[in-house]
């Protein structure tokens, strides 16, 4: 029986986080499944282990299996390993800011004929209003097996819907050339009207 996805996108700001959360404490709570948490390595929002919202008014954190983000696959281990010792299988797994993700589309597709439901949540749009790693892909999944996408609003300070996430460095945007992942930077929802990339090549 093949798994099912449940995808969680929009910009930032838009409490994916705290939505995921909510979702693994139902399942926990209800439906009495295992839920493995796991953050990538590249998401440094929470400390080393945890993933946590910026939303205090949900479930704040939980404690998670970190794994290097260039190699999800290394996680099977910890998987195999968890279901042994709690001697059933783990019924869900689920992965914050999908985006940092290498190999993320075949890794919940592996997973997913598995039989394990997969929740997914992450930024579908990077700083340069780019698709974000392979957050895009996963809705094939979803229209070929079965689940739900869940799509989030944030707004602009001008209260506009935000599109993009606007990271700001020292206060100012950051130009186009900046690298993907940086220390040291913010971000902030922007519309259409207020997203600034100095040095956009078109």
């Amino acid at each position: 029986m093949v798994g099912k996805l449940e995808m969680i996108v929009g910009p930032m700001r838009s409490n994916k986080t705290a939505e995921l959360l909510r979702r693994i404490e139902i399942r926990r709570q209800y439906a009495h499944q295992y839920v493995l948490l796991l953050k990538p390595s590249a998401d440094t929002k929470a400390a080393a282990g945890w993933v946590e919202s910026r939303n205090r008014s949900g479930c704040g954190k939980m404690e998670a299996v970190q794994f290097p983000s260039a190699d999800p696959w290394s996680i099977l281990p910890i998987l195999e390993a968890t279901e042994q010792q709690i001697g059933k299988r783990v019924e869900c797994i689920a992965i914050d800011e999908g985006q940092f993700v290498a190999d993320l589309f075949l890794f919940t597709k592996r997973l997913l004929q598995w039989g394990h439901d997969v929740i997914v949540s992450g930024l579908e749009l990077d700083f340069r209003g780019m698709p974000f790693g392979e957050m895009l892909q996963l809705s094939w999944l979803i229209r070929t097996y079965a689940g739900n996408l869940t799509e989030l609003v944030a707004y602009c300070s001008c209260g506009a819907k935000a599109l993009y996430p606007q990271r700001l460095v020292d206060g100012k945007p950051a130009p186009y050339d900046s690298p993907i992942i940086m220390a040291g930077d913010n971000y902030e929802p922007r519309c259409d009207e207020h997203f600034v990339l100095p040095g956009r090549p078109h």
